[in-house]
C-alpha cells in the first residue's frame, strides 16, 4: 500500500482470500462481494447482511417452489427483487462509490447492473435457481439456464427486465457502436472470480477518477488475491507505490511487468520506471 497494510486489511485479505479458496463455481459470491465492502466500511458486519440474504432466498424459495416452469419462477424472483423489495439502477447518481458496495445496496436498494447482478444471482441461487451473471462489454445482466430450453436473460439496471439476444446485441452496440462485434462468447456465465473481478475494477477506476489512491490500491490487492500474476495489477501497485515514495515495495512489481510483457505498448516507459528505481534504489545505499 501507499503505507504499510493495516492490521485490520492484512486480516480481511486473508480472510477474503479463503472464502474464494474453494471450487471457483462455489466460491460464495455475495460474502465474497460483502468482505470487498468491508475494506471500505471496516465495523461492517458480513454476518448481518448474510443472514437477510438468506432470509430473503428463503421467501423467495417459498414461492419459485409451486410457481411452475422457469419463466414463471424467473417472474417470481423478479417480483420480490425489483417491485416488492424496491432494488433499482442508480440512474441519476450512477458514479456514486456505494452502488458498488453490496451492503449499501442492500441498505440504499439501488446500485448498478454488477452490484444488483451479484444481489439478484446470490438470492436465487438460495432459493434453487439457476441464475448467472454475464458480462457484456459495458454492461452486466442475468441468464436463467433452462433444462432443454434456451437460457432467459433479464436486465437487472432495469427491473429486471427480460431482454431477448437481439436486445443485448442493441445494448452493445448503442455503448460502443459497431465497433465492438457482437460475440456468442459475450452471453456465457460469469464465474464467481470473474464478477467479483469487475466489481474491483470499477471500484479501483472510480477511486483513481477521484483521486483515493488509498482506496485504488486496496481494489488492487484483492484483485491480486483473486489472480496473483496478473501483470496489469502488478504494474498498477508498482506504479503507485513509485508515486508514494514506496521505491523497494514499487520495484519488484514493476520488474514483473517489464520481464513477463514484453510486448506491452507502455515497456518503455515502465522499463524506465524500473531505472530510475534501481538508481534510487542504489544511492540510498552508497
Amino acid at each position: 500500500m501507499t503505507s504499510p497494510l493495516s492490521d485490520h486489511f492484512s486480516d480481511l485479505l486473508e480472510r477474503f482470500r479463503l472464502t474464494i479458496a474453494g471450487r471457483p463455481e462455489e466460491i460464495p459470491l455475495a460474502r465474497a462481494a460483502l468482505l470487498i465492502a468491508q475494506s471500505e466500511a471496516p465495523g461492517l458486519d458480513v454476518d448481518r447482511y448474510e443472514a437477510q440474504l438468506d432470509e430473503w432466498g428463503r421467501e423467495l424459495a417459498a414461492r419459485v417452489l409451486p410457481a411452475g416452469g422457469p419463466e414463471e419462477r424467473l417472474d417470481a424472483a423478479n417480483e420480490l427483487l425489483f417491485n416488492e423489495l424496491g432494488f433499482r439502477g442508480n440512474e441519476d447518481h450512477y458514479a456514486d462509490p456505494r452502488n458498488l458496495l453490496l451492503h449499501e445496496v442492500i441498505e440504499r436498494r439501488t446500485g448498478i447492473p454488477v452490484s444488483l447482478a451479484i444481489l439478484a444471482v446470490d438470492i436465487s441461487q438460495r432459493a434453487g435457481l439457476k441464475l448467472h451473471a454475464v458480462g457484456l462489454p459495458g454492461h452486466v445482466v442475468t441468464r436463467l439456464d433452462v433444462e432443454d430450453g434456451e437460457p432467459l436473460f433479464s436486465d437487472v439496471f432495469r427491473g429486471g427486465a427480460r431482454r431477448s439476444v437481439e436486445q443485448l446485441q442493441q445494448i452493445v452496440r448503442s455503448i460502443y457502436g459497431a465497433r465492438t462485434p457482437f460475440r456468442d462468447h459475450f452471453l456465457d456465465p460469469l464465474t464467481p472470480r470473474q464478477v467479483l473481478q469487475r466489481l474491483l475494477h470499477n471500484l479501483k477506476g472510480r477511486a483513481l477518477q477521484r483521486g483515493d489512491e488509498a482506496q485504488a490500491e486496496r481494489a488492487i490487492e484483492l484483485l491480486l488475491t483473486l489472480a496473483p500474476w496478473d501483470l496489469d495489477e502488478l504494474r498498477d501497485r508498482g506504479r503507485l507505490q513509485e508515486r508514494a515514495g514506496n521505491y523497494a515495495a514499487a520495484l519488484p512489481d514493476l520488474e514483473a511487468y517489464v520481464r513477463f510483457r514484453p510486448e506491452a505498448p507502455d515497456v518503455a516507459t515502465i522499463t524506465e520506471t524500473v531505472r530510475s528505481l534501481r538508481r534510487h534504489l542504489a544511492a540510498e545505499t552508497a
